[in-house]
């Protein structure tokens, strides 16, 4: 996420300090929400055979997504060149809640027929609407339903991101043959789904603007299948990787500062915003060099590990958590007409 807000390509070759930012383009933003997918199911295992406690869990999903769409506007008002994905968390997370009970194989399956068929269906309304697939223009229509349509992050298309991570959620991720199977078939898939979207890229006739195009292209956003599939296996195998890799205690313990930071990425995300509205809108679109991306990253490693240490959990997550606590029906506790009873 800071690469690709901040980072400056000096040079291209694959090997050069710079060459792998690449791999920034497009793919953080979706590998957060398949991870928020699996925050989900974290959040709501303890729950899973008591209705009472499921209730109010999802009564907390929804609370925690009214929260952060407040907030992902707030942002928006810095008015930064970031596309803020905090409302549309929001909206995904209220989505995802039907599904938080089903086994990972009608998951995975639920999500594949999303990643087969509504791409189409959002590029070709996008062509119909705009006249191409641009992800940034907007609707006069209510912010809300917005979400599920326009923007980077259509909720129609990134609802398979956080199925998939649900699915995954749901899976044993302690165990070696489940990392090496989230690293394996991740990396394969990817593989398959790139490349197959670069031979469709050269393939069909026009270039971007053109409906053929915009229907198989894997530039980043571009909300299509090889691309959307792609991304997802890329973080599939990402998880995987972090996961064989903190297995071993001497690695875990050398990558605790950047643990520190995922314990805590609401504040991250929003406190690195803050720092681009404070540095300007050249910072993200005419970057003279990485030393400002440098600097993100010292600095967010130093504050998560001390404030991790001596205060615990982050500073937005603890409000966040005081915000919604207070409205969050105690689990297990009837009321009048069988409604759990508030705090």
């Amino acid at each position: 996420m800071f690469v690709a807000h901040l980072g400056m390509v000096r040079h291209t070759e694959i090997l050069s300090p710079t060459g792998w930012f690449f791999l920034a383009d497009g793919r953080p933003s979706a590998l957060f929400a398949m991870l928020a997918g699996i925050g989900l199911v974290f959040m709501t295992r303890s729950a899973q055979h008591n209705r009472g406690a499921l209730a109010a869990q999802r009564h907390r999903i929804v609370l925690r997504a009214l929260v952060l769409y407040v907030l992902g506007y707030g942002l928006i008002l810095l008015g930064t060149p970031v596309a803020i994905i905090l409302p549309a968390y929001a909206v995904l997370f209220v989505l995802a809640i039907p599904f938080l009970r089903l086994r990972p194989g009608p998951l995975l399956t639920i999500a594949a027929v999303v990643f087969a068929l509504m791409p189409q269906v959002l590029v070709l309304s996008r062509h119909a609407a705009y006249g191409a697939a641009t992800p940034s223009g907007q609707l006069a229509i209510l912010p809300v339903v917005a979400e599920i349509w326009s923007g980077y992050y259509p909720a129609i298309t990134w609802i398979g991101y956080i199925l998939v991570g649900v699915a995954i959620g749901r899976m044993d991720l302690r165990r070696t043959r489940t990392q090496v199977a989230l690293t394996g078939i991740g990396a394969i898939v990817a593989v398959l789904a790139y490349g197959a979207g670069q031979l469709a890229e050269r393939a069909v006739p026009g270039r971007r603007g053109s409906l053929p195009f915009d229907l198989v292209t894997i530039e980043d956003h571009a909300n299509t299948t090889p691309e959307m599939v792609g991304n997802v296996a890329f973080a599939a195998a990402v998880l995987g990787v972090c996961l064989l890799a903190t297995s071993w205690r001497p690695l875990r313990v050398v990558l605790h500062p950047i643990s520190a930071a995922g314990a805590m990425s609401l504040s991250v995300y929003s406190m690195h915003i803050v720092y681009i509205a404070v540095l300007g809108v050249d910072s993200v679109w005419n970057p003279e060099s990485n030393g400002p991306l440098i600097w993100l990253v010292i600095a967010t490693l130093i504050f998560a590990v001390l404030w991790q240490r001596f205060l615990g959990q982050g500073p937005l997550e603890r409000l966040l958590r005081a915000a919604i606590t207070p409205f969050v029906p105690a689990q297990g506790q009837p009321r009048a007409g069988g409604a759990p009873r508030a705090d």
